[in-house]
This record gives C-alpha cells, structure tokens and sequence, in this order.
C-alpha cells in the first residue's frame, strides 16, 4: 500500500473536468428551456490614492466594461470597494483609512462617479457588481452596488459582517444580522450579493439561495500570500455552488497583498474559470441557469428542525 503525505498531482484532472463542465453547458444551452447567460469577473488592482486616484478607478473599470462587451458579457462583477480603492494598512493608521475613505464616498442617487457607472451599463446591456463606499444618512457603509442592463439602480450589499480588524471597523457602519442576505432580480438572472468577509458565512448564502438567488455574485479584496494565491475561494466557491446548486462568480482584488484567483463555478462543484494570483485579468464564462433549476431536490430535504419558528422549509421565489 502507497503511503502519502503530500499531493497526488491533479491539475491535469482539474483541467479535464473543467472542459467537461463547459461542456456539459454548451450541450445544454441546445436544449430547451436553456437559460444561457454570459459571466464575467473582473480581476483589477485595487488603487487607494485619494480622489485621482478614485477618478483614475473609475476610468479602469469603464474601460473594463468596454473589454467585457467585446466578449459578450452580461453580468461583470468587480472587487470589493474598487471604486474608491480600499485603504489598507500600507496606506496609513485605522482612523486615516476612514478620513480618507469617508471622503471617498458615494451617495446613490446623487454621485456622479455611479451616474457614468449606471450609463455604462445601459449602453452595454450589461449587469455591474461593483465595491464602493456608500454614504446613507451620516453612515459610511462598505457596499456593493448592482446596477441592471438598462442602467437602474438595483441596490446595494453592506458588508456585513465586517472584517474584525481596525480597518473596517472603524471606517464603516455595521449593518444589523437580519440584512444578512441581498437578493436582486436582474434582466438576466435572480443573484444574492455577498461582500468579501461576509461571504465566509455559509447560513447568508444558502439564506440567499433560498430566497431564490441562482447566482451568487462574490466581490472581494482578500488579502494573503498574494506570491501563491490561496485555495480558499476556490474550495468555498465549489462548496457553495455544490450545496445550494447555484451558479458562483467571484472575483477578487489582485496586485499589492491582494491575491486574486477569481473564477467562476457551476452549480456541480466544478470550475468554469479560475485566474491568476498575480495579473490583472477578465474572466469569461458561459453559463445555463436552467442547469441548476434541480435546485428543489436539496431545498426539500432540508433539516429545518430545532430552527426558531421552523420545522418547514421556506419557500423559493
């Protein structure tokens, strides 16, 4: 008997399964019922240099939008708070990220900076998921902002809960637990929004799931080993895609600590698109949301016993 105590090599196995998984899309979206949408994740640095640098954001992430439309894309998602860029603790002390940042921030419905934001989305018919910090009656928030294909506002995620660092925590207001799940139906598909560390919490995705999410639309700015990159969004994506049977596209910061590897998965547990822990890159993936419409298999076997109030499952959209 073989005795190891390292890694069997598998990305040769990797690959195979991911071209087995485009093309099991591919076969479906000829069949009827199909639901086939195009995913992008746009993996870019992510600047914090005051209100240039801030404009200079913008310009990339337009632009970004003009490379994904060439490809098709219909739904983009953007790092966590690449808008304004996300202070860090190479850029100065906990209380000058929040001067900074508060100063940075975005009020919808009267920011200019979302206005060419929102635009950008009507001309291409695109759907954007994007980080910005949004200012909401006094309170600065770590949000992520949907916009839909003709360029309407949709909402917004707060982050939350925060990271527990300083730098969050004193920047940012703190939603309440009940508005742990954003849910928002857009012209292409229903997608739940989570926000870098508030995606580690597994009951605010399947609560999204529930809430009839089919696709799950993940911004971060994870910061780690961006010399390796980590398999810790490749492994949480696969298991949240496997679980709830919903669709993943995550997209991470990359450059600087940040460490990239966005990728998008199926709702098998399989990767469609995995990127670089070190380029800045767009991720394409082509997708059937009528392949994860089995969905009601899982959600009627669910355990709901010993749930406050519960005992049956809630019913999906």
């Amino acid at each position: 008997m073989k005795v190891s105590r390292g890694l069997y090599p598998q990305q040769e196995f990797l690959e195979r399964r991911s071209r087995r998984a485009r093309a099991r899309v591919q076969t479906a979206l000829d069949e009827p019922g199909a639901r086939g949408v195009i995913v992008g994740v746009c993996q870019i640095s992510n600047h914090s240099d005051g209100a240039a640098g801030k404009e200079s954001n913008l310009g990339r992430m337009l632009r970004c939008v003009e490379a994904a439309t060439e490809q098709g894309v219909q739904v983009l998602v953007f790092p966590e708070m690449c808008l304004p860029g996300y202070f860090v603790r190479e850029h100065g002390t906990p209380e000058q990220a929040k001067a900074a940042t508060h100063a940075l921030a975005d009020e919808v419905g009267r920011s200019p900076f979302l206005e060419r934001l929102q635009t950008a989305a009507g001309a291409a018919e695109m759907v954007l998921s994007f980080g910005f910090a949004e200012l909401n009656d006094g309170c600065v928030y770590n949000a992520i902002g949907v916009v839909d294909a003709d360029g309407t506002w949709l909402g917004a995620r707060r982050k939350n809960p925060l990271s527990p660092g300083p730098y969050d925590l004193v920047t940012f207001t703190e939603p309440p637990p009940a508005e742990r799940s954003t849910v928002l139906r857009t012209r292409y598909a229903t997608v739940g929004i989570s926000n870098c560390f508030d995606g580690e919490f597994p009951e605010s995705v399947r609560r999204m799931r529930l809430a009839g999410a089919e696709l799950l639309l993940w911004s971060n700015a994870g910061t780690g080993d961006a010399s390796t990159g980590s398999s810790a969004r490749f492994n949480q994506c696969g298991s949240y895609a496997q679980t709830n049977r919903m669709w993943v596209a995550c997209c991470n910061a990359v450059s600087g600590r940040f460490y990239g590897n966005s990728c998008v998965y199926a709702p098998w547990g399989e990767p469609l698109v995995q990127l670089s822990h070190h380029e800045e890159m767009l991720g394409v993936a082509t997708i059937d949301l009528a392949l994860c419409a089995d969905w009601v298999t899982w959600r009627d076997r669910l355990d709901f016993s010993g749930l406050p109030g519960s005992g049956s499952c809630p019913a999906s959209p």
